[in-house]
């Protein structure tokens, strides 16, 4: 029902391999978003000077790719784009026309760096063992988010157990009712405390 809720259950769905200790960093995280996101990132890097990806759309990017002889098609080119424009975009839909993919419209008001650089961020808090230390300040999302580092990783951790038909802000859940039946959701009492304080 809000950004934090929905950046919490991508970074919860994207660190499952790391948590269950299928891979040990997000680039070994296979068959994740994250895995092509970098793929994808990588291959951009090396098929254009920075100047020329800046010029650039990225669906423009990834026509000249596809064009190109030498060129595969982009690792990630069938997930919808991570970044919305939240100023640029017009409201509602935006189809993908060519059939890879459902939407061509961002869903999280970030670059696909600054998702990138919160998953690692967060996979070095949650997962015991793994190399690295905790940054002294948390990551400007989290500050433009207002979430402690600490709520963070509640969240993302036990995003499951936390949320079950819902997830949001208290405020904004108390305030959304079902579309049948016009029932109120419920949020356990810890999701509560936690997003109280986060606000």
């Amino acid at each position: 029902m809000d950004e934090e809720s929905l950046l919490a259950c991508a970074a919860y769905v994207d660190l499952n391999p790391i948590r269950a200790a299928l891979a040990e960093t997000l680039e070994a995280s296979d068959h994740t978003s994250a895995q092509r996101r970098i793929e994808a990132e990588r291959a951009r890097a090396g098929s254009a000077s920075d100047a020329e990806q800046r010029s650039l759309p990225t669906d423009d990017c990834r026509m000249a790719e596809a064009q190109s002889g030498n060129a595969s098609p982009a690792p990630d080119r069938f997930l919808s784009p991570l970044e919305l424009d939240e100023h640029g975009n017009e409201p509602g839909p935006c189809a993908n026309c060519s059939g890879t993919r459902c939407s061509d419209k961002g869903f999280l008001p970030i670059s696909v760096a600054a998702y990138l650089d919160l998953l690692d961020w967060t996979a070095r808090q949650t997962v015991p063992g793994k190399r690295g230390s905790t940054p002294s300040d948390a990551p400007p999302i989290l500050e433009q988010l207002k979430v402690s580092p600490t709520i963070w990783c509640e969240l993302v951790s036990n995003f499951g157990r936390l949320f079950s038909t819902v997830a949001g802000h208290p405020q904004v859940v108390d305030n959304t009712r079902s579309r049948h039946g016009h029932r109120r959701f419920h949020l356990t009492a810890r999701v509560r405390e936690l997003l109280s304080v986060a606000r």
